[in-house]
């Protein structure tokens, strides 16, 4: 116990001091002066300017990279099912388990995807301002 207690506080150890270096780097790199911060200057290079529209939009590009994650689970997850079917030796219970991992992933990506269309349609609804009249 005490030695998983002593590998667990050289790891905490170790990732704090990596992340107070980290920081300190950064706060040097990126320092800004009161005046820029008074004017509204203070937003750093290539950081987002518009929510909805344009190639540095926020949550086009946040769900964009959700959408990356979801598809490469889905593949691992039929990788992972086709492996399991391969070695379930021909035992009922496993063919339907691994039959189930695969059914599973592709609704996933079907349902990520289908997700992602509406997304798409109500970011370009909304980003185009049209609405159901005036207030």
């Amino acid at each position: 116990m005490r030695q998983i207690l002593s590998k667990v506080g050289l790891v905490t150890t170790t990732l704090v001091a990596t992340i107070s270096v980290t920081v300190v780097s950064a706060a040097k790199t990126s320092a800004i002066s009161l005046m820029d911060v008074i004017n509204g200057n203070y937003r750093g290079d290539g950081q987002p300017t518009e929510l909805f529209n344009g190639p540095t939009a926020l949550i086009p590009r946040a769900i964009n990279l959700m959408l990356f994650v979801v598809g490469i689970l889905a593949i691992f997850m039929l990788i992972f099912g086709g492996i399991r079917y391969v070695i379930s030796g021909g035992a009922a219970d496993k063919v339907k388990d691994a039959k189930n991992t695969i059914l599973y992933a592709i609704v996933g990506l079907v349902v990520a995807i289908l997700g992602y269309a509406i997304v798409q349609w109500v970011i370009s609804v909304v980003g185009s301002g049209a609405g159901g009249g005036a207030v």
